[in-house]
């Protein structure tokens, strides 16, 4: 699945289950990119936004600059886009840890928009770029501005995530975001059968 998550209580072993299937089709280190959730994570952190940066200006003093510096969904997106534009077809995978540790609303922003998927794995609808976007895509991309405008997640961009359904400090997701995930439970006993004739010895007796 493109749009895929992970649940159940902690400890059922979600992140090592997504990490077993990355490695299976993600091996390359280029082709995914892991972020984790916390509750004070925004979308400036997960899409972009302008951030001061040091840099030397021609006397080769150091002083404060601002650039726009993309978060971990605009970097897979234009890996995903870029390699779109080619003849050898690659996969890239963005990993979202604890994806309900964050205001899954607040962070994703217009993004949400995205995650609908026609019958090809495509966005169904596009958004419509910032102009802080727009000029970043345009040089990431080498395109004309008119080609950024608006964007889509393209089939090749997939979005995997871990959710914890057991905890009270996590916030809840409603159905609108829900729907548009593919989820697989972990339950907490689902390897009981393994034990079920072990016995165990009271090493308190003779």
């Amino acid at each position: 699945a493109h749009n895929r998550i992970f649940f159940g209580a902690p400890g059922t072993g979600k992140s090592y289950l997504l990490e077993e299937q990355r490695k299976r089709y993600f091996a390359s280190p280029e082709s995914y990119e892991r972020v984790t959730f916390h509750p004070d994570y925004c979308y400036a952190n997960f899409v972009g936004t302008y951030k001061p940066v040091i840099v030397k200006n021609d006397d080769g003093k150091k002083e404060i600059s601002y650039e726009y510096t993309p978060g971990p969904f605009l970097r897979v997106l234009v890996k995903a886009l870029k390699n779109a534009m080619t003849n050898e077809p690659k996969h890239y995978l963005l990993i979202i840890e604890e994806i309900n540790r964050a205001n899954v609303a607040a962070v994703f922003g217009d993004v949400f928009q995205l995650l609908d998927r026609d019958a090809d794995s495509v966005s169904e609808f596009a958004i419509a770029t910032s102009e802080d976007m727009k000029s970043y895509l345009t040089e990431a991309l080498g395109v004309d501005e008119s080609k950024v405008e608006s964007i889509k997640i393209p089939n090749n961009m997939f979005i995997w995530a871990t959710m914890n359904s057991a905890d009270q400090g996590v916030y809840p997701m409603d159905t609108a975001f829900k729907r548009r995930w593919e989820f697989e439970y972990l339950s907490i006993d689902a390897k009981e059968t393994a034990i079920k004739d072990w016995q165990l010895k009271d090493s308190t007796r003779d």
